[in-house]
């Protein structure tokens, strides 16, 4: 007498996502975004996967703690892309963060080495523009920043500005404001990277600086346009 072929073990979506550790919702998103199926319905129309479904699921979460999108996990899971130059590319991503996050670390770190020297928000272009001649000398691009002066200059002017639309009450989302922060961060952006944030630096600013040496920007001035910066986001 043959033996009855045992039945293969099935999941719910609940208990499937119970088991890889992700919520229902992340499944039905995974499942909108063609990376999952569901191997069969109930006669109730209820969700049913297999043991691989389970595999391809811890396989996502994998790919998605190393840091990639949903749209590079299918290309590398469907074979349209190689998952050896997913990660080639994205290890360069990677090394390039860490290179603008060090020196970003780097130039904080120099403002702040003196812990008797008071840093003034006033003086920052001209500080960070100095930190740029010093680590551009090493390069082969010759530098094509804007004078220290200039900076100066427009960063008094965003000051001004500001104070401006705080004494006019006008909100730090307004569109005066808002385009005074996008000047902001265009101009710390500039000299301090990309990838930096304007409001960060403030923010470390400010626990630095000393009242009398805040050369105008007061920490109610800080406030509004870090909410001014912070609306760009939203």
């Amino acid at each position: 007498m043959n033996k009855p072929t045992p039945r293969r073990r099935r999941w719910r979506i609940g208990e499937l996502a119970e088991a890889t550790g992700v919520t229902v919702r992340t499944l039905h998103h995974y499942e909108h975004t063609g990376l999952l199926a569901a191997t069969e319905r109930t006669d109730g129309g209820h969700r049913m996967y297999d043991r691989e479904s389970l595999q391809r699921v811890q396989q996502i979460r994998a790919l998605r703690e190393l840091g990639f999108s949903l749209v590079e996990i299918r290309k590398a899971m469907e074979g349209t892309t190689s998952l050896t130059d997913l990660l080639h590319k994205h290890l360069e991503r990677i090394e390039l963060q860490v290179a603008r996050a060090t020196l970003l670390r780097d130039r904080l770190r120099n403002m702040t080495i003196d812990g008797e020297a008071q840093v003034s928000v006033d003086e920052l272009p001209a500080t960070l523009n100095a930190m740029s001649r010093v680590e551009t000398r090493s390069q082969t691009t010759p530098c094509i920043c804007n004078s220290a002066s200039e900076r100066e200059d427009r960063w008094r002017r965003i000051r001004d500005d500001l104070r401006d639309c705080m004494d006019r009450s006008e909100p730090p989302c307004g569109e005066r404001a808002k385009a005074v922060a996008v000047a902001a961060r265009l101009l710390i952006s500039e000299i301090a990277g990309a990838d930096s944030r304007a409001s960060m630096i403030l923010k470390v600013l400010a626990r630095l600086s000393a009242p009398r040496a805040l050369a105008g920007w007061d920490p109610c001035l800080m406030q509004y346009l870090d909410l001014a910066l912070g609306g760009l986001e939203d």
